[in-house]
């Protein structure tokens, strides 16, 4: 029966740890200041290593308040996905038949897949109907565009205009613009380019501030390297700079610690969560699915061969930012509140053009919040420290009650 008791004493301050460690956690705090920004309009924030780890990488716990205290809606931003380049395509000759028509023939010599180019035309004030055409040895012509008409060729800021023209999609090795003629004068055809997208390869942050240590377990075959931070970051990528042998090639893994309920007591164990080859041919960097960690461990499998020299380890993130319409010169706050939930903001149904660069805007001060009065400042009563502490201390009490009852009860019967 004592034993039963102990269990039961046990299980009761196991449960009120719970509730102060759950307590204290909720009531931790981050506050910032957006740095001023020189005009207004909108802004990415760029969110840094710091500031995801405090907001236990959930966007959810964010707010922007302006020096109004009045709340500031934001978007995430993934920033720009696509470029544009332009590549200028030949001329091979320009032919008019006065009153007629006025032919212009371009070279697609690489045979690309085409279905728009951009017209640089001098600036008229006619309407042009025109055909396009196509051929692979500029002698016989397949239509693709018949009897089009455009207009509004005159920018009064510019001696030209750039107008798009789209066609059925084709690789004809030349296309032929005919324009009309019997009721204007020519239009001039300056230059003819292609438009092209690329995708934005974006530069990853390199984490600073974290501890490695290597160790060598000789029963295993293994070289370990545990990785730890201060606090927990988010990993999306890793890369290694291996200076020795000149040739292997390893099976690797990062492995984490995790704790798991098991027969109604917590055991630890270690689970793999991401598995690559370190190869002396290609550049170790590899890819990881995101991790949200404080500490985790590589293991390396050398097998019978000579351990690896590692000069050093780069942990990386992928950069994130939000979006959001700030004034200049104005002072803005970022707080940070674990016990918030996702804002609805419209911003993101806007009509906003993601694909655009925007001036940067940075976080400076990041702190956590230690007066309570300065974190309610902003809230109503039911999401201040006092009413969490209230509802805390109710239920301590009800735990307590329910303790005290099942000890009266157990030492009666003893």
């Amino acid at each position: 029966m004592s034993n039963l008791k102990t269990q039961t004493m046990k299980k009761i301050f196991s449960l009120l740890s719970t509730f102060f460690a759950l307590s204290f956690s909720l009531a931790q705090n981050y506050q910032g200041q957006i740095n001023q920004v020189s005009e207004s309009g909108l802004h990415q924030i760029v969110l840094s290593p710091e500031v995801r780890s405090a907001s236990q990488n959930n966007l959810d716990f964010l707010r922007i308040f302006d020096a109004k205290n009045n709340e500031v809606p934001y978007v995430l931003f993934e920033g720009r996905s696509t470029d544009l380049q332009y590549e200028n395509l030949t001329i091979v000759s320009r032919n008019a038949v006065p009153n007629k028509v006025t032919s212009v023939v371009v070279s697609n010599e690489k045979a690309l897949n085409l279905e728009h180019l951009i017209l640089k035309i001098a600036n008229t004030d006619v309407d042009k109907t025109y055909s396009i055409s196509g051929s692979n040895d500029n002698q016989e012509w397949f239509g693709l565009v018949i009897n089009q008409t455009i207009n509004d060729l005159n920018d009064s800021g510019k001696t030209s205009v750039e107008r798009n023209f789209s066609f059925p999609l084709n690789n004809y090795k030349f296309l032929r613009f005919d324009f009309i003629d019997k009721n204007s004068l020519p239009i001039n055809v300056l230059e003819v380019r292609l438009e092209k997208n690329y995708a934005v390869k974006k530069s990853k942050i390199e984490l600073q501030n974290f501890e490695q240590k290597i160790t060598t377990d000789k029963k295993k075959k293994q070289t370990k390297i545990h990785i730890s931070f201060k606090d927990p970051q988010v990993i999306d990528a890793i890369g290694f700079d291996i200076s020795a042998p000149n040739f292997y090639l390893r099976e690797a893994r990062i492995v984490i610690n995790k704790t798991r309920t098991q027969k109604r007591t917590e055991v630890d164990y270690n689970e793999t969560v991401s598995n690559f080859q370190l190869n002396s041919k290609v550049k170790n960097s590899f890819e990881v699915s995101e991790l949200f960690v404080k500490e985790f461990t590589i293991e390396i499998d050398n097998q019978d061969n000579p351990e690896l020299q590692i000069n050093k380890i780069s942990l990386f993130q992928d950069p994130v930012s939000i979006l959001a319409d700030l004034k200049a010169n104005e002072n803005y706050t970022l707080k940070i509140d674990s016990k918030l939930s996702a804002p609805a903001y419209d911003l993101a149904h806007s009509g906003i053009d993601f694909n655009q660069n925007y001036p940067v805007a940075t976080i400076s001060n990041l702190d956590k919040i230690d007066d309570p009065k300065e974190a309610d400042s902003s809230k109503t009563f039911w999401q201040t420290s006092l009413f969490m502490w209230l509802c805390i201390g109710f239920a301590v009490l009800i735990i307590g009650y329910f303790a005290m009852t099942m000890i009266k009860d157990l030492n009666k019967e003893n």
